[in-house]
C-alpha cells in the first residue's frame, strides 16, 4: 500500500493512508476510480466545480459532521449547487447520516481534522477558540435535540405496548393536545419517488388543482402562495405559472431536494422557494402569505393528520383565513352488497384448503379496507356524514361522532358500507369540485370500506339508520378508529330486529 503523497508530490495532506488504492464512488455520480478517494476529489473539483475539502475547512466542520455530509450527499442524491446553498442549521446535520451508505466508502477514511498549519493561530487568525466553541455548542444541541426526540419515541412505544397489554387494542383519544405527529416513518415514506408518482398520475386528483388555479388566476396573481406538503412542487409550480409574485412550498420529505431541480429545471427559481422541514418548526422569510395551497387528503379524508398541519399553517401565516385551498370538503357513507367481495375477504377464513381459520376474520373485520368499489355493489342512497369549512375548522373538530341514514333501494343482502370523500374550490369565481365516490372516476385514494361480521337482509324501501365515530388512535395519530353502530328500520314487519356496533382501524 502506497503512502498518502505530500503537497509537494501533489496529493493532499487531508488524506488518510487506507482511501488511496481502492475503488471509489464519485459522491455526485455514478463513476467509480480505481485510484480511490484522492481521485474522487480531484474529479469532483474538476467534473463537478466542487472542492470538498474546502469546502469542509471554510466552514470549520468537525469530524463528525465530514462524516455526515459525505453521506447526506450519497443517501439523498443531492447537487454540488444545494449542498453549496444550504444555510444552517444544515440538513447533513441530522445523526442518521453517521450511518455509511456505501460499507467501508474510502472518502469516509479520509483525516478530516486540520493539519498542524491549519491549526496555527498564526495562519488562521480568523478561527479562535470563540468560533470553534460555538461550533461545539451547535453540535451539543444537536444532540440533545436528537436524545430528545429518541426520549419522545420511547414514550410513544410504550403506550402503545401497555395499550396492546392492558386493552388488546390500540386507544383512541380527544385529547389533541396530547398526540405528537412527529413521526419520521410518515416522512420517510413520501421521500421515495414511488409514491409522487402514483399521485401525479392521478388524473383526477392533479388536474382538479390544475384546473382550479388556472380558471382563476386573478387569486394568485401578484400574490404571495404557501404550498404545504409540497412533493414534486406540481402545485407551487401551477401557482407560478398562474402569475404568483413568490411561492413557498415546506415538506419534511426529502423529494424536497429533487423538488428544487424539479423547480430549476422548469426556470421558477426566482419565484418558488422550497423549504425542507415540518411546517411547525419551520421559520418562513415572510410573515404573512395570501394564499395557502395543499394537497393534505388522505384514505377517508382524515387518515395521515395532514390536515392538522394545514390548520397550524393557517392559524399562523394566512392573512385571510378564507383564503386556503381546497376550502371545503365532506365525508360519506353509502351501503353495499357484494357477496362476491365478502366471501373472499371473509368467508374465505372459513375453509382454507380444508381447514379451519375463523379466528382470522376477527383481525380481518378489524381492519378497514382500501379499495375501489364497483359502483353496481351501491344498494342505497348516500349520506354526508360530515362537512368541513377550512376556514374555521380547528383540530378538535377531526374527531367526531355524526349520524346516518340510508335508504336502501334493492332487494339484497347488505355486506358493508363504504365511506368517500369530496372536496370542493368555493366562493371563487369559478367553482371546481372532486369526489372520490365510487360513482365517480376513481383515484388513488379510492373508497374506504367497513365489512360487516354479520350479513343482513334489506328491502327496497328499507332505512338503515346509524352513527359513525371517528378518533385518531394515542399510539399513532396519524392512524383512525372508526366506530361504525347501525340498525334496520324495515317494512317488512315479519323479518328479525337488525342492530348491531362493530370497530375498525384505518392504519
Amino acid at each position: 500500500m502506497s503512502s498518502t503523497p505530500t503537497d509537494s508530490e501533489g496529493g493532499s495532506d487531508w488524506e488518510g493512508e487506507e482511501a488511496m488504492d481502492v475503488m471509489c464512488q464519485c459522491i455526485f455520480c455514478s463513476k467509480e476510480l480505481e485510484q480511490g478517494a484522492n481521485a474522487v476529489l480531484e474529479h469532483c473539483t474538476v467534473d463537478h466545480e466542487f472542492d470538498l475539502m474546502s469546502f469542509i475547512k471554510e466552514r470549520g466542520m468537525q469530524f463528525y459532521l465530514c462524516i455526515k455530509l459525505i453521506n447526506f450527499i450519497r443517501k439523498e442524491n443531492v447537487s454540488p449547487s444545494q449542498v453549496m446553498s444550504a444555510v444552517s442549521p444544515f440538513p447533513w446535520e441530522d445523526d442518521c447520516y453517521l450511518q455509511p451508505v456505501i460499507v467501508d466508502d474510502p472518502l469516509l477514511q479520509l483525516d478530516f481534522e486540520p493539519t498542524p498549519a491549519d491549526s496555527n493561530p498564526s495562519s488562521h487568525s480568523d478561527v479562535d477558540l470563540g468560533s470553534q466553541l460555538t461550533d461545539m455548542e451547535k453540535q451539543v444541541a444537536v444532540y440533545k435535540e436528537a436524545l430528545s426526540r429518541a426520549h419522545v419515541d420511547l414514550e410513544s412505544m410504550r403506550s402503545a405496548v401497555q395499550a396492546i397489554v392492558l386493552d388488546g387494542e390500540p386507544q383512541s383519544t380527544s385529547d389533541s393536545s396530547s398526540i405528537d405527529l412527529d413521526s419520521d416513518g410518515y416522512f420517510h415514506s413520501y421521500s421515495h419517488h414511488s409514491i409522487h408518482e402514483e399521485m401525479l398520475k392521478d388524473e383526477v386528483r392533479t388536474e382538479t388543482y390544475r384546473i382550479f388555479i388556472e380558471r382563476n388566476p386573478e387569486l394568485f396573481k401578484d400574490k404571495v402562495v404557501l404550498d404545504v406538503g409540497c412533493g414534486t412542487g406540481v402545485l407551487s409550480m401551477f401557482a407560478a405559472q398562474a402569475g404568483a409574485k413568490r411561492v413557498y412550498g415546506v415538506d419534511q420529505s426529502s423529494i424536497v431536494y429533487k423538488a428544487m431541480d424539479i423547480v430549476r429545471e422548469n426556470g421558477f427559481e426566482d419565484r418558488i422557494t422550497l423549504i425542507r422541514g415540518k411546517v411547525e418548526e419551520v421559520q418562513l422569510p415572510v410573515d404573512k402569505v395570501d394564499i395557502i395551497i395543499s394537497e393534505w387528503m388522505g384514505y377517508f379524508l382524515l387518515f395521515e393528520s395532514m390536515l392538522d398541519t394545514v390548520i397550524f399553517a393557517r392559524d399562523k401565516w394566512l392573512k385571510d383565513q378564507a383564503r386556503v385551498f381546497p376550502n371545503v370538503c365532506s365525508i360519506s357513507l353509502v351501503a353495499l352488497g357484494n357477496k362476491y367481495d365478502w366471501d373472499s375477504k371473509i368467508r374465505f377464513w372459513d375453509c382454507v384448503y380444508g381447514f379451519k381459520m375463523s379466528c382470522m376474520k376477527e383481525e380481518v373485520l378489524r381492519d378497514a379496507s382500501v379499495t375501489v368499489v364497483d359502483q353496481y355493489s351501491i344498494i342505497s342512497s348516500s349520506d354526508t356524514v360530515k362537512k368541513f369549512d377550512l376556514s374555521t375548522t380547528g383540530v378538535s373538530d377531526l374527531e367526531f361522532e355524526a349520524y346516518f341514514e340510508l335508504t336502501v333501494q334493492s332487494d339484497t343482502l347488505c355486506h358493508a358500507f363504504a365511506g368517500y370523500f369530496d372536496i370542493g374550490f368555493e366562493q371563487v369565481p369559478n367553482l371546481v369540485h372532486m369526489s372520490t365516490s365510487p360513482r365517480d372516476e376513481p383515484t388513488h385514494w379510492k373508497q374506504t370500506v367497513f365489512y360487516l361480521a354479520q350479513p343482513f337482509q334489506v328491502n327496497t324501501g328499507d332505512l338503515i339508520k346509524g352513527s359513525i365515530r371517528c378518533n385518531k388512535i394515542k399510539s399513532d395519530p396519524r392512524s383512525l378508529e372508526v366506530t361504525v353502530s347501525y340498525e334496520l328500520d324495515s317494512f317488512i314487519s315479519e323479518s328479525q330486529p337488525i342492530k348491531s356496533q362493530q370497530k375498525y382501524f384505518l392504519r
